[in-house]
């Protein structure tokens, strides 16, 4: 079976080069939402996020800087900025929809239409999962279910009312 790439799916979107807070930490099989720092940087969502700016095209290659851990680290250790992704920005692409991993539960029809939030403790390199048992944030809307058949998988999209528009 091959892998399971995750990202934009469906929709045109454009992107915008954004600087990456230092010492980022994307994993290749996890989701890649963000939002931007106090500074204007790209931070990786995490649960408690409240609201999302965007889904950065990171490297999924494992080329990054912490090989050894597997996952794509951002720029120097307190040196914001260093790096640069290009960001699918939310308020520009609100059309867009993402293939996530589901963190907890299976993806079922019956949860199309459901707003739910994002798992990730902290930026630690771990998985950024959709969590469709809980919501308190909302920050994504399901959507549907991948054409597969993987329910391990969900699609998702931007929820409008949930969106930064500013730092």
């Amino acid at each position: 079976m091959s892998e399971v790439r995750y990202g934009p799916v469906i929709g045109n979107y454009n992107t915008v080069m954004l600087p990456v807070t230092d010492s980022q930490k994307f994993h290749p099989n996890g989701g890649a939402f963000v939002f931007l720092d106090s500074s204007g940087f790209v931070s990786i969502a995490i649960s408690t996020s409240q609201a999302l700016f965007g889904w950065a095209l990171v490297p999924r290659s494992l080329k990054g800087t912490d090989l050894s851990n597997g996952y794509w680290t951002s720029g120097a250790a307190a040196v914001a900025g260093t790096s640069y992704v290009p960001v699918i920005v939310a308020a520009m692409n609100l059309g867009v929809t993402f293939r996530a991993p589901c963190g907890t539960g299976l993806a079922v029809a019956a949860r199309c239409g459901e707003a739910c939030d994002l798992l990730l403790a902290s930026n630690s390199g771990a998985v950024q999962y959709v969590d469709t048992s809980l919501s308190s944030h909302d920050v994504v809307l399901i959507v549907g279910l991948p054409e597969d058949g993987d329910t391990n998988s969900i699609l998702v999209t931007f929820n409008p009312n949930e969106i930064q528009r500013d730092t």
